[in-house]
C-alpha cells in the first residue's frame, strides 16, 4: 500500500467540519462550562428534530477540547487496543495529525463521541470568544448528524473498517470517498436547516472554488515547512471538495424525498462520482434497482404458487366425508 493511498484513507475517515484558515490560536480560558455545553447540545438536537426530522435514538458524549488535548485523548483511547500499532491506528494518527488543528469539531465513530476544538473555534473567530461561541451551535448540529447516521444507518466508516478497504478491491477507496462526501454534505445541509429553526447563523457553505483557493496550513518559512504546508493544503482542499459536492447532492435529495429518502440512498450505496455530481443519475439507478427487486419478488411469488398442492382436489367435503351418503 503506497503512502498516497494511506493519506487518502486518513482524509476520507476524518469526519468533521474543516475550516478554511486555521491560523492564529488564541486564549486559554474555556469557551463554555460543561453545563452550558450540555444546554447547547440539547438545543441543537431539538433544532435537528424540528428542522431536519433527525432525532438521535441514543445519547452521544460531547467534549470541549483544545486540538492538543484531542490528540492526547485519542492516543490514550488507542492504548491497549488490539490494533494500537496496526494499519488502522496509523491512519487514525495521520487523520489526527493532519486535521486536529484545522477542524472545529469531529465525530469519532470508534469512540462514539464528539470532539469540539475550542482553540480552532477561537482561531476561526479571530480570537473573539463571543463570536467563537456563536459558531458552537452549527458545529454541534453538524457533528450530531454524523452520530445519528452512525447510530441509525451504520454508514459511518471507522478505523476498524480499513482492513477491508486496504486489502480489497481498488475501487473500495472510491466508494469510501463518495460516501464521505455524502455524509459531510448531508450533515452540513441538516445543520443549515437546524440553524434556520434556531435563528442561528449557519456555517458558510464551501464551494469547489473556495476549496481550491483555501489555505489550511501555513509554512514556517523553511523548506520542510513549505513542503508540509503545501502537501497538507492539497489534502485539506480535497476534504473541502467533499463538502461542496456533498452539500449539493444532499440538498437535492432532501428536496426530492425529505429525510426519509436518505434511507433509500444508504441502502443503495456506493455512489459513483457521476451520481454525486448529478443527483438525477442516482434517482434513475435507484428506480431501476427498486423495479428489479419488485420483479424478483413477483417471480418468486409466482414460483411458490406454481409449486403449491391443489387443495380440495380429492372431492372431499369440509368434514372429510365423501359424497352425500
Amino acid at each position: 500500500m503506497n503512502f498516497l493511498r494511506l493519506i487518502l484513507l486518513a482524509l476520507t475517515l476524518a469526519l468533521g467540519w474543516l475550516v478554511l484558515d486555521a491560523s492564529g490560536r488564541a486564549g486559554d480560558e474555556r469557551l463554555v462550562d460543561d453545563a452550558t455545553l450540555e444546554e447547547w447540545v440539547v438545543a441543537a438536537k431539538a433544532a435537528l428534530t424540528e428542522g431536519a426530522d433527525i432525532t438521535l435514538p441514543e445519547p452521544v458524549p460531547v467534549v470541549l477540547l483544545t486540538a492538543a488535548e484531542a490528540r492526547e485523548r485519542r492516543e490514550r483511547y488507542r492504548e491497549g487496543r488490539e490494533d494500537a500499532f496496526g494499519m488502522s491506528a496509523t491512519v487514525d494518527r495521520l487523520a489526527d495529525a493532519m486535521f486536529s488543528e484545522a477542524m472545529l469539531g469531529r465525530y469519532l465513530p470508534d469512540e462514539k463521541a464528539i470532539y469540539i476544538m475550542e482553540d480552532v473555534l477561537l482561531s476561526q473567530a479571530g480570537g473573539d470568544a463571543d463570536e467563537a461561541r456563536e459558531l458552537l451551535f452549527p458545529v454541534l448540529a453538524h457533528e450530531l448528524v454524523h452520530a445519528y447516521d452512525d447510530q441509525v444507518h451504520g454508514v459511518v466508516p471507522s478505523p476498524e473498517d480499513l482492513t477491508e478497504v486496504i486489502g480489497g478491491d481498488p475501487e473500495a477507496i472510491v466508494a469510501v470517498q463518495t460516501r464521505m462526501s455524502l455524509l459531510e454534505g448531508r450533515a452540513t445541509y441538516a445543520s443549515i436547516l437546524a440553524c434556520e429553526v434556531a435563528g442561528v447563523e449557519p456555517l458558510p457553505e464551501p464551494t469547489v472554488e473556495d476549496a481550491r483557493r483555501s489555505t489550511l496550513l501555513r509554512s514556517d518559512g523553511s523548506f520542510g515547512g513549505d513542503f508540509a504546508a503545501g502537501f497538507g493544503n492539497s489534502i485539506g482542499r480535497l476534504k473541502l471538495i467533499q463538502y461542496a459536492q456533498g452539500i449539493r447532492f444532499a440538498r437535492r435529495a432532501h428536496d426530492y424525498g425529505g429525510e426519509a429518502y436518505f434511507t433509500h440512498i444508504f441502502e443503495h450505496l456506493p455512489l459513483s462520482f457521476a451520481e454525486l455530481e448529478d443527483f438525477d443519475l442516482f434517482v434513475v439507478r435507484w428506480a431501476e434497482e427498486l423495479e428489479a427487486a419488485m420483479d424478483a419478488e413477483a417471480d418468486a411469488a409466482d414460483a411458490d404458487d406454481a409449486g403449491a398442492p391443489d387443495e380440495g382436489g380429492d372431492g372431499a367435503g369440509s368434514d372429510g366425508a365423501v359424497g352425500d351418503a
